[in-house]
């Protein structure tokens, strides 16, 4: 298939408050606008993070960085627990008001505000006003491509 060759940046997507909070990986992030300033990303239709971001309105996505495939294979296990004991084994960086858990470590974030979720197949898209947004590190981004994840190193093409 060929969407499996195209490679996509790796993210963590958190959203809830107190015990009721969620976080699953996702890669299908992406920019929306700068002005405003707009992300969006894609989830199957029914995910549990769909109902918390519906309720509570925000969530934050997590940038992983090439070095934290164990933090996104955590967040992809159809296992791992649910509600707080999902981040019990994780290091965050504290809760956005607006609902969602920084999570310790990663390259950046986006605290946002959901302003539209739109039934699309069996997904549902998730667009976000962003509310805050930061570059924590300078590691390299974790990619996923082919069913794998990888790392690559940027070089400048001019």
């Amino acid at each position: 298939m060929v969407a499996r060759r195209l490679p996509t940046g790796v993210t963590v997507v958190t959203s809830g408050h107190g015990n009721d909070m969620h976080g699953m990986t996702v890669n299908s992030f992406a920019t929306l606008s700068l002005s405003p300033p707009l992300v969006n990303f894609s989830v199957r239709r029914g995910a549990r993070i769909t109902a918390l971001i519906d309720s509570t309105g925000g969530f934050v996505v997590n940038v992983l960085g090439a070095d934290q495939h164990a933090l996104a294979r955590r967040f992809a296990d159809p296992d791992r627990p649910t509600g707080a004991d999902c981040f019990a084994a994780v290091e965050t960086a504290g809760a956005h008001a607006s609902g969602g858990m920084r999570l310790a470590g990663t390259i950046g974030h986006f605290a946002c505000r959901a302003v539209h979720l739109i039934e699309a197949g069996d997904h549902t898209l998730v667009v976000g006003l962003v509310e805050e947004c930061r570059v924590l590190g300078t590691a390299d981004p974790l990619l996923f491509v082919n069913g794998e994840f990888r790392s690559v190193l940027y070089g400048s093409l001019q």
